[in-house]
């Protein structure tokens, strides 16, 4: 009976440590990429897609809001140039990452965004929220790489609600 307790107590103290060792890790990849995200974020009010590409790994997929998807870097650039060069100026871009969860090598951000921008032919600042969906891939030097991503708005583009 002695013996069961202590192998019952040992379990239960092996159990809360790793707990602990993970919910530490996952505090410490929430700071890093929150990191990342404030970089890519001045890139972007900067119209930086080179230092914001650089985030992306070679063959990371984009799942845009009322868009078609891009495969890999290149075709997620091509997109992002021609989202800017449409007369698009984002304007303010702010991310909150609400929760990350890790499998492997693999690291899940969920999070919600805020953006300003203006285009061309539209009077004034137009403003959007939604969500986003981010998988990070962590590389073998220990970086992060967008492997994919995915987001959409909190107001249908009709109604405005």
């Amino acid at each position: 009976m002695k013996d069961s307790f202590l192998k019952s107590v040992i379990l239960i103290v092996a159990v809360a440590f790793t707990a602990s060792v993970a919910a530490q890790e996952n505090e410490e990849l929430k700071a890093k990429i929150e990191k990342i995200n404030k970089e890519m974020q001045v890139a972007m009010l900067n119209g930086n897609t080179d230092a914001v590409m650089a985030n992306y790994s070679e063959d990371a997929i984009s799942l845009p809001s009322y868009s078609k998807m891009a495969q890999g870097i290149e075709a997620i650039k091509k997109m992002n140039e021609q989202m800017m060069s449409s007369g698009m100026k984002i304007t303010k871009f702010e991310t909150e990452t609400i929760m990350v969860s890790t499998c492997e090598n693999n690291i899940a951000e969920i999070g919600t965004y805020n953006m300003s921008f203006t285009t061309e032919g539209t009077p004034g600042e137009m403003s959007d929220t939604g969500k986003y969906l981010t998988i990070w891939e962590q590389q073998p030097d220990g970086s992060l790489k967008i492997a994919v991503e995915m987001w959409n708005t909190d107001t249908f583009p009709t109604t405005g609600m």
